[in-house]
């Protein structure tokens, strides 16, 4: 699945593909919508000698000035909420030159697809977004964080119960591609 997913989305050959997928998956249309995308390099190298060398599955930058990085996710990793966390910082770090200001980092969007509940406990929603936010009155830090979990298992269960209410989404038809797929 994986090596799948980074031809079919990953590859500068494809970019249109890789738009459809982004505007769907990220609800966007009208002027909210991404037109074109750079595809950018998919290794965060070691930031010390004894660091971590990290490779992600897709990431572009968009004609909108944000980041986003999208990720597939078929084995259940039990700290994969801390490892999205720490390619976000590694990410919107790096995209800071001496110099700059930083008001000129750009919004920094991370995508995990699952096959599998991230979140068991806390929702059965297949399709779940996360922003850093003040505990009580809700408003956001920064716009510049934005975690999407997509859970496969959960799309299928939803879509089962739920077909007619759903096929109006965009979405649908691309996480039903991707759930027919053996992952």
């Amino acid at each position: 699945m994986d090596f799948m997913f980074k031809q079919l989305f990953g590859h500068p050959s494809r970019k249109r593909i890789t738009i459809a997928f982004l505007n769907a998956i990220l609800h966007r249309s009208g002027r909210d919508r991404i037109v074109d995308v750079q595809y950018e390099n998919t290794e965060l190298a070691k930031e010390t000698e004894d660091g971590k060398t990290s490779r992600l599955d897709v990431l572009v930058f968009t004609d909108r000035g944000e980041r986003i990085n999208v990720e597939i996710q078929v084995v259940h990793q039990h700290d994969l909420p801390e490892r999205v966390l720490y390619y976000w910082a590694r990410l919107f770090s790096a995209s800071l030159s001496s110099g700059q200001a930083y008001s000129e980092l750009p919004p920094t969007i991370m995508v995990t697809i699952l096959n599998y509940p991230l979140f068991p406990h806390e929702t059965d929603r297949f399709h779940t977004v996360f922003h850093l936010r003040e505990d009580e009155e809700h408003f956001l830090w920064s716009a510049h964080i934005e975690f999407h979990a997509i859970d496969l298992s959960q799309f299928m269960v939803q879509w089962k119960k739920y077909r007619r209410e759903m096929k109006k989404s965009a979405e649908v038809p691309w996480l039903m591609m991707l759930s027919v797929v053996d992952i």
